[in-house]
């Protein structure tokens, strides 16, 4: 990553953006003002006040000198700062960001703070004036902040410094901004052909490691054959794509075989398969030489709707599933849907389960839109598909750009889960076909409707949603069975907790509930 420089006008909101930033790339954030008071042991405005602005001036020359040679950073720049050309001069190496701001809106901002010498000129809003055109100059990216919050901003700046390649009419290209990186996920057809154009940095790859599954041949032939007619040297593993594979015997055949080419940091790992494929593969990568890149091409509905975002990868233990894994983000994700309308039998009802999620823990409009396309989705419709698997992952990208590791929001997501989970221990099911988070998210409804978050006509537009997916809304289990399973749950916290609805679109996390009321729910499930 390039240093990058965010310039502007007092009350920008360069700072506050600059520490957004820097969150979100994994990269320190240095205040230019700030490193120059602590180097003086002095305020700015003490600077100002005994000795004047022109020898602050080159003082912050110096200063910016020096961070601009060291280690790449998000720099934000004192508002004076691009009055001395010799400065200018030396941010042409740099990746130059200008957030905009209105006169009066920075005055605003910055009026109550004691601390901003130049708010004494009686010359400020010439000075303003005069400071626009340098800023301007310098600048690779300009960003409005006027009537913005920070994360907006932010936000449109990681979209401008994220390279979006050419992609077909019609593509959904999402940024997903977590801690460990930025990328994009693009959505939408024939864009298996164009794997190699939406590589990122794929200028400096050498060789590619596809770790493919071995039903998605003819989607794995296409993906290498675009990598391929860039000039990069492809090996390809093929390997089961089921939870029965997802072990360390596998991880350790797939390390082997990158260890056998030589892949380096600067190479790749591509999945190109289901859930299971892209788990594995993400846990290899994740692990292989302390972190290899990675692309994920999934091609199954739960893949593109929900797994491959957010960069959680594991593999399994005999004790249970995903116990043992890493978050490692991809470089890129390519879902084209058609693969996920052509490969039914694998992945799609849990992904239509996995949409239904979203769209009742959210407070977009993704409710009524899958309960209009809830045919034409499951009949396999592209352009449904397309839609629910876009709004699906704006809603996933959102809330993992803001938790990457599942401390505090990230935890929503589970709804469903902590009952989905030992319903699959219990019943002995293996491969995730949707029928178990169903299944979950009613009995979430019917506890959250025992302790009275939720009335009966919120049950009721879950349990008729499901059905519409074609998913199961009842099942008789044994309480004891379900206890035992949830003590093996990788989410237990002194007891189990749960994620309920106190509203569609209001969830809450670490809900407990006593063994007379989950019996209760537990009836409920067997027989509403």
């Amino acid at each position: 990553m390039a240093m990058i420089v965010l310039v502007g006008f007092m009350g920008a909101g360069k700072t506050t953006v600059g520490h957004i930033l820097a969150e979100r790339l994994g990269t320190p954030f240095v205040d230019s003002d700030v490193h120059i008071e602590r180097q003086l042991g002095r305020s700015i405005v003490d600077v100002f006040a005994a000795e004047g602005e022109q020898h602050f001036r080159e003082l912050e020359h110096r200063a910016i000198n020096e961070l601009v040679r060291g280690p790449d950073a998000v720099l934000a720049l004192g508002g004076g700062a691009l009055g001395d050309l010799r400065t200018r001069a030396i941010l042409r190496n740099t990746t130059v960001v200008y957030l905009r701001v209105g006169y009066d809106e920075a005055l605003a901002r910055v009026r109550q703070d004691r601390f901003r010498p130049m708010l004494q000129r009686a010359d400020l809003d010439q000075i303003y004036a005069r400071r626009l055109a340098a800023y301007a100059e310098v600048a690779a990216v300009q960003v409005d902040t006027n009537g913005r919050r920070p994360d907006a901003v932010a936000l449109d700046v990681l979209r401008e410094l994220t390279r979006l390649p050419s992609t077909p009419p019609g593509t959904s290209n999402i940024l997903v901004t977590p801690v460990g990186g930025t990328y994009y996920a693009h959505v939408g057809r024939q864009l298996l052909e164009l794997t190699a154009t939406l590589l990122p940095h794929s200028a400096d790859i050498e060789q590619a490691v596809l770790v493919e599954s071995d039903r998605d041949g003819s989607t794995a032939d296409q993906v290498a054959a675009s990598i391929t007619a860039r000039g990069i040297s492809v090996t390809r593993v093929p390997i089961a794509d089921t939870e029965t594979m997802k072990t360390f015997a596998t991880a350790q055949h797939v390390a082997g075989r990158l260890a056998d080419v030589a892949l380096h940091a600067n190479d790749l790992v591509v999945a190109v398969g289901g859930e299971p494929v892209c788990d594995l593969a993400g846990f290899v990568a994740a692990t292989f030489n302390r972190g290899t890149p990675l692309a994920l091409v999934p091609t199954t509905l739960v893949a593109q709707a929900d797994s491959a975002i957010g960069g959680k990868n594991a593999v399994n233990l005999p004790q249970g599933r995903n116990l043992v894994g890493a978050i490692h983000q991809p470089t890129v994700v390519i879902a084209d849907v058609t693969t996920a309308c052509e490969n039914q039998a694998h992945g799609f009802r849990a992904g239509l389960a996995e949409i239904a999620k979203h769209a009742l823990i959210s407070r977009s409009d993704l409710l009524p839109v899958v309960e209009d396309l809830a045919d034409d989705a499951c009949s396999g419709n592209v352009d449904a598909v397309h839609q629910l698997v876009t709004r699906s992952v704006e809603i996933k990208a959102d809330i993992v750009s803001r938790d990457e590791r599942a401390t505090g929001e990230r935890i929503v997501l589970n709804y469903g889960h902590t009952f989905g989970h030992a319903i699959d221990l219990v019943s002995g099911q293996v491969e995730d076909q949707g029928e178990s988070v169903a299944l979950g998210m009613m009995a979430a409804a019917h506890l959250a409707r025992r302790q009275g978050r939720i009335d009966d006509v919120v049950v009721d537009r879950h349990r008729r949603l499901l059905s519409r997916l074609g998913l199961p809304t009842t099942g008789r289990f044994d309480l004891e069975a379900m206890q035992r399973a949830w003590l093996r749950d990788k989410k237990y916290r002194h007891g189990v907790r749960f994620v309920v609805l106190n509203a569609l679109g209001g969830p809450e996390t670490g809900i407990t509930a006593s063994a007379d009321m989950l019996a209760g729910v537990l009836d409920d499930l067997a027989t509403a």
